[in-house]
Order: structure tokens, then sequence, then C-alpha cells
């Protein structure tokens, strides 16, 4: 069953990754624009755009979020690898299941917090653009849903490792 679960997930993984990565690149590509266009316009037109800044600003939130699940999902995020190589193989595996436990939590509070969040924001306009801030705020709950799924599929790994299955 856990097999059947964990080639479904890797399925979805490979999908779910490619398109991150291919937003990503279009959020970090747009938001280089702005930056290039804010530059030239301040330093060489001798014209300000505010609008630059703004798109910059919710680009790199949304990058912020896209970019920091594909790097939890590559494992290059910051462990505390000294701590964790110190405990003996059989009580690493029970840490490390907890954790995963306790970060899948983490990223459940944030999925629901965030939506709520987004709700909250949905009338509210940005000062420059004037879109709805729910556009900005919904990066939460989306990167949210990103950092979950990349949770799971190691969880699930992890348990058929632990259980033998």
């Amino acid at each position: 069953m856990i097999k059947r679960i964990i080639t479904v997930l890797g399925f979805i993984d490979r999908t779910v990754t490619r398109w991150a990565m291919r937003f990503l690149a279009c959020l970090m590509g747009g938001m280089t624009t702005a930056i290039v266009l804010a530059i030239i316009s301040r330093f060489i037109v001798k014209v300000s755009m505010p609008w630059t800044e703004e798109v910059a600003r919710y680009l790199m939130i949304w990058a912020a979020f896209i970019g920091g699940s594909l790097g939890l999902k590559r494992g290059v995020h910051v462990g505390i690898v000294f701590v964790v190589n110190r405990i003996p193989w059989n009580l690493r595996r029970w840490v490390s299941l907890v954790a995963k436990l306790s970060v899948l939590f983490f990223f459940i509070v944030v999925i629901l917090e965030g939506f709520r969040m987004t709700m909250f924001v949905s009338t509210q306009l940005s000062p420059v653009l004037r879109i709805s801030m729910a556009w900005v705020y919904s990066a939460l709950p989306v990167g949210g849903i990103l950092l979950l799924f990349y949770t799971v599929q190691p969880l699930f790994e992890d348990l058929k490792n632990f259980f033998g299955k």
C-alpha cells in the first residue's frame, strides 16, 4: 500500500516540481525586469516608475515561497547535522520521524492561516497597482501546500523504511 502511494506521489512530485521550477523562473525573470526598468527609469531617464518597486516586491514574496518549497524538496535548507549525527542510529530514525511530523503540523497551520489572511485582505488594494492584496497573500497558502507536499513524500519513504513494508 505504501509503495503504491510512494509511486503516485513520485509522479505528482515530478509534475509539480517541473511546473514550480517554470513558475519560479518566470517570477525571477519578471522581478529582474522590473528592477532593471526601475534602475533605467530612475538613473538614466530621471523619472521614477513606482509600480516597478511594487511588482518586484510582490514577485519576490512569491519567489520566496515557491523557491523555499523547492529548496525543501532538494534538501538544501540549513539543518542541525551536528546534533543529529551524535544521536544513535535507532533513535535517529525516531527523531527524524517526529521532526517531519512536527514540520507537517507547522505547514498545515501555515496553510490554514494563509487562507485566513488571504480572505481577510481580499478587499484591500495595493497602493500603486490597485490589485487585490489577496493575490500577494495567496503566496502563503500556495507555498504552504507545496511545502506540505514536499514533506509528505519523504515521510512516506521514512514510514516504508521504518516499518519495512
